[in-house]
């Protein structure tokens, strides 16, 4: 026979998983960048082709699509811990914009980059023929990059708002909004490896600080309510 389950721990379990996503979510994006290889921006085309088929390609695009499906989901945490408070609007804002952009996202640059981008790179080594690699520039500067530049722009504003909503509550250490917020922002395709480091560590930083102290808060409010 099953015993009775306590109702306040099962609330604790539940508020809880926002702020854990949060954190699986920030170490994703901080490990992007360390496994991804960048040699498809600077080698010869046998590189890039060899880059385009590596496991480490798929991984990497695939440790950062999970880090964009759970980002969401502490997101909506962090918007939940800050309603009732003076800074609602702008976290919900906040929410509802990176949602947007995070939307844009995902089925670009970690749909196509990963599996249309490997394939082209196999079909290109085995049939010896470089000429192929020209299918993944109109690939991420076709129609993609109508969907993937505007999501960056969208993600980086909703980020911001974030931002905001943090500094202004109260509740939240000031910086771990802007360090969050400056991590977003800064997910720019475009930008070397040792950048795109430090902006992994940035998510990821602040992504871990929001989060630590969302938990902290509740458990404190719990301890002086018990």
């Amino acid at each position: 026979m099953r015993a009775p389950t306590d109702p306040a721990q099962t609330q604790r379990h539940r508020s809880a998983i926002g702020p854990v996503c949060l954190v699986i979510s920030s170490l994703l994006l901080l490990v992007f960048p360390l496994v991804r290889p960048f040699t498809d921006r600077t080698g010869a085309p046998a590189e890039v082709a060899a880059t385009f088929a590596s496991t480490s390609w798929v991984a990497a695009h695939v440790l950062a699509g999970l880090g964009f499906v759970l980002l969401p989901v502490g997101l909506l945490a962090l918007s939940t811990f800050l309603q009732d408070t003076r800074v609602e609007r702008p976290a919900s804002q906040g929410l509802i914009i990176s949602w947007i952009g995070i939307g844009l996202i995902l089925p670009t640059a970690f749909g196509t980059e990963p599996f249309a981008l490997r394939a082209i790179g196999q079909a290109a080594i085995r049939q010896k023929n470089m000429d192929l690699l020209a299918l993944a520039m109109s690939i991420r500067m076709g129609p993609q990059a109508r969907f993937f530049f505007p999501g960056l722009l969208v993600l980086a504003i909703g980020a911001a708002l974030i931002a905001v909503a943090v500094w202004r509550s109260g509740a939240l250490p000031r910086w771990s909004g802007v360090v969050f917020a400056l991590g977003l922002a800064m997910f720019f395709p475009l930008f070397p490896r040792t950048i795109r480091i430090v902006d992994g560590l940035l998510i990821g930083l602040g992504g871990v600080w929001i989060a630590s102290s969302m938990l902290r808060h509740r458990g404190g409010n719990e301890a002086r309510s018990s």
